[in-house]
């Protein structure tokens, strides 16, 4: 930035230009870091509700549940490296220390694992939008295509396949324990973890990372895969005469096809919404990455724009990992009933425990009460009346 700048600006380039060299953070910088620890409140909320949800035993043996699991544990997951790393930012902003101290290998391993829940988060999002489209274009291929098998293996495959593409890491990311230029003096150089700058290092990461995950793997793809699906299943399920053709079946497989349609319906919302909340912010991403060392744009006001949009997309993005159980609740009917049954069946078990401890003692004193009377009698079977002891002596 200092070489873009480095020649005479105007008047009002200067003041974006003390702008985005300025040590105060601006307010979308707050906003977002402050952002991003009220949605992970909500999202971990939301993203525990709808584990206990789907984990029950009436939605569990579905197909598409396995990949709605999968995506609450990674949603989760990435939350919670972003509001780690939102902490870690606003406790070095106050302090000028890093809350989180870090080795090389947990650096690494920091981002290897941030990244994966990053991409499977997204390829969940895919497979989930394909096996719908098996199951609404070819019913009859979906009772041996979406199983609960095959979901699980596909998911296993997503993640050995991320697990393969974010190994990059371990080469690429590292401790920096030189002096920041941000800090006010020279003792100031507590180590950073972050892309090791020596070398063809930071070269490879911002290539790998800009263009081939970001740009392909994270927007290209996922948005022409389920912009074609969703086109797909959304003429499937607005086609008039697509109900009709099962008016000759029985009553059960017309409520079991209906119900189909309806999470498909909800499947699809969740897969919009998503692609309206993530792919701004990927392709802000790979604008800014550009805009400098590529298109040697050195407009400061457009420059500063970008940075104010990109903090504003990132929380947009950072909310569609915590959002995902409140579109299910909204437009799902059968997950609010499963919602429903859910708590009623914690508060009938919490009451039918608390009868069956006074059944028990009940129980336990009738018992006793008929042993004691059923054998009284014998002790005293072969004694004379008049020697049985009477209710006064006893």
């Amino acid at each position: 930035m200092a070489n873009c700048f480095g020649r005479n600006v105007s008047d009002t380039q200067r003041y974006y230009v003390n702008k985005l060299e300025s040590d105060e953070k601006s307010w979308a910088w707050q906003l977002n870091r402050i952002g991003t620890l009220a949605v992970f409140v909500i999202g971990f909320c939301g993203n525990i509700l709808c584990l206990l949800v789907l984990c029950r035993r009436r939605l569990r043996r579905n197909s598409y549940t396995q990949y709605l699991i999968a995506l609450a544990v990674v949603d989760t997951g990435a939350i919670l490296a972003e509001v780690i790393s939102a902490l870690d930012d606003l406790h070095q902003n106050e302090y000028n220390i890093n809350l989180i101290v870090h080795t090389n290998i947990s650096c690494k391993l920091y981002y290897y694992v941030r990244f994966i829940f990053y991409s499977m988060s997204s390829w969940i999002i895919v497979a989930l939008a394909m096996e719908r489209l098996v199951a609404i274009k070819f019913p009859l291929w979906s009772k041996n295509i979406c199983t609960v098998v095959n979901a699980r293996r596909i998911i296993l495959m997503i993640l050995i396949f991320t697990m393969i593409i974010q190994s990059y890491h371990f080469v690429t990311k590292g401790l920096d324990c030189s002096p920041s230029p941000l800090s006010i003096s020279s003792s100031t150089n507590s180590c950073r973890c972050k892309t090791i700058r020596h070398g063809n290092f930071s070269k490879f990461d911002v290539n790998f990372t800009v263009y081939a995950w970001r740009l392909v793997l994270m927007t290209l793809f996922p948005l022409t895969i389920i912009i074609t699906v969703n086109v797909l299943i959304m003429t499937k399920l607005f086609n008039e005469g697509s109900l009709l053709d099962h008016t000759n079946t029985s009553c059960n497989a017309q409520r079991k096809m209906k119900l189909v349609y309806k999470i498909s319906r909800m499947l699809v919302i969740v897969t919009t919404v998503y692609l309206i909340l993530h792919v701004p912010g990927s392709s802000l991403d790979v604008i800014k990455s550009i805009y400098i060392p590529v298109l040697r744009i050195c407009n400061p006001r457009w420059q500063y724009y970008l940075h104010i949009n990109h903090e504003i997309f990132d929380l947009l993005t950072n909310f569609n990992y915590g959002i995902n159980f409140y579109l299910y609740i909204i437009s799902g009917k059968h997950i609010r009933n499963e919602l429903v049954r859910a708590f009623k069946h914690s508060s009938l078990r919490s009451k039918s425990s608390g009868r069956n401890g006074k059944n028990h003692r009940s129980s336990y004193y009738m018992s006793s009460y008929v042993h004691g009377s059923r054998y009284q009698p014998a002790r005293y079977s072969n004694t004379p009346l008049s020697r049985r002891p009477t209710a006064s002596s006893m």
